[in-house]
């Protein structure tokens, strides 16, 4: 099969207008339904922190028997609580281990670019494609 310029700035064209339509759509969507969620969502947010400030047992809101469970709505909201340890001598000293490496592997990342360029640039080696995205945005 063989593909021309034309039929992919035709396809393109398709794609393109479909995107506007589904964008434009979304936005009227958003001003419905997202503004109002987020909003609610916000303040749920909110008075469950200060719930869990206040030492409400939050674990009422989730398993099998949450309180959070509307069925009228066929909707479940899940309360996720991420705890963090208290600061700590040995728990200090291997965060700074793993930033020193995290520092080291961001400057080998940087290396490997340096010789891929160079590999690439004297020809021993060849750029060969890894895949293809598209991207959709207005025009400014």
């Amino acid at each position: 099969m063989n593909i021309t310029t034309t039929d992919l700035v035709n396809l393109g064209g398709i794609a393109a207008q479909a995107w506007d339509d589904c964008d434009i759509a979304l936005k009227e969507l958003n001003e419905s339904f997202g503004k109002p969620y987020d909003c609610a969502k916000d303040n749920l947010l909110r008075d469950i922190k200060i719930a869990e400030q206040d030492n409400l047992d939050l674990s009422v809101f989730s398993g099998e028997q949450s309180r959070f469970k509307f069925r009228q709505y066929d909707t479940n909201i899940v309360v996720r609580v991420y705890r963090k340890p208290t600061p700590h001598a040995k728990l200090e000293k291997i965060t700074e281990k793993i930033t020193k490496l995290e520092e080291e592997l961001k400057l080998l990342k940087l290396k490997l670019k340096h010789e891929t360029e160079q590999l690439i640039l004297s020809k021993q080696c060849d750029n060969i494609t890894d895949k293809i995205v598209l991207a959709f945005g207005r025009l400014k």
